[in-house]
């Protein structure tokens, strides 16, 4: 107990030359199977942020398990040749699919174009809309959130409803650049009927007259005054509005990319061999 004591404390201190001590000095060590050793220095962050009882009982339970795994793995050894289940070969096609993988990895990081135009956006959306039928209805909002401070509200009121004209929709626009917390009165938002009722002051009550609504509806909060409308309801089933899916959208785009642009390279590697004669197939 003493030594992990010890140890734990050593371990808190990161920069200290105790960690610096070649791999393989007892004094490092805290666990042992046989002729293997788990080293203080080889799990240095594992206590970060813990002390006394906490720290100890978190090397206590990592110890047990290491040595639970060693103890394991070398009956394993003593029973089971490497080349009887091929585990070199296992081993080695391993070590070649990861550095396959990070070296396409560091490939696409590097050369994948990630932007996604609204042109794209919209030819995609044509063709698999189908494919994401609506789970539930869904509604478009339109909104004005108002400062709990905000002066003027009856001209609010009176130009809200009036935005089809021109002046009173440049009334509108000024006044809500002063007073309005956030607003979205251009092409909505598409909600479920949980993230309505999670984010806005309505019930399913309100949400039913509103469906039914052609105009804004006031809600009073203590933080203040909300107007609010649905624009329009989609019911689920149908084909959902190009907004509600737009995040799947871009990571079927993306991901077609990701695809050609890992064939096109290593189609490119290949050609280069050949031109290389760096290989030849020798099946006749």
């Amino acid at each position: 107990m003493k030594n992990l004591v010890v140890i734990a404390f050593l371990l808190s201190l990161t920069a200290c030359s105790f960690f610096k001590k070649k791999q393989g000095s007892d004094k490092d060590a805290i666990a042992r199977v046989n002729d293997d050793y788990l080293y203080a220095s080889e799990i240095q962050g594992l206590t970060k942020g813990l002390k006394g009882k906490d720290s100890i009982e978190v090397l206590k339970n990592y110890a047990d398990n290491w040595v639970r795994k060693k103890l394991l793995l070398q009956k394993a050894q003593q029973n089971i040749p490497e080349d009887d289940l091929g585990i070199t070969k296992k081993v080695e096609e391993y070590r070649e699919s990861l550095m396959l993988y990070e070296y396409e990895k560091a490939l696409i990081n590097k050369r994948l174009d990630t932007a996604v135009t609204q042109a794209e956006s919209n030819e995609w959306y044509e063709k698999l809309k189908v494919d994401f039928p609506l789970e539930k209805d869904v509604y478009q909002l339109l909104f004005i959130k108002l400062k709990k401070d905000a002066r003027d509200i009856d001209n609010a009121r009176k130009w809200i409803n009036k935005q089809d004209d021109e002046e009173t929709a440049r009334k509108l626009d000024g006044y809500c650049k002063e007073f309005a917390s956030s607003q979205v009165l251009d092409h909505g938002i598409w909600y479920d009927k949980d993230n309505l009722v999670k984010n806005f002051p309505l019930n399913e009550n309100d949400i039913a007259t509103l469906s039914f609504s052609k105009s804004f509806k006031e809600f009073k909060t203590e933080s203040g005054s909300w107007f609010i409308k649905i624009a329009a309801v989609m019911k689920k089933d149908q084909a959902p509005p190009i907004e509600f899916i737009h995040r799947q959208l871009v990571k079927a785009i993306i991901e077609k990319r990701r695809l050609q642009l890992v064939e096109k390279i290593y189609d490119k590697i290949y050609q280069d061999g050949i031109k290389s004669k760096s290989f030849e197939i020798l099946v006749k």
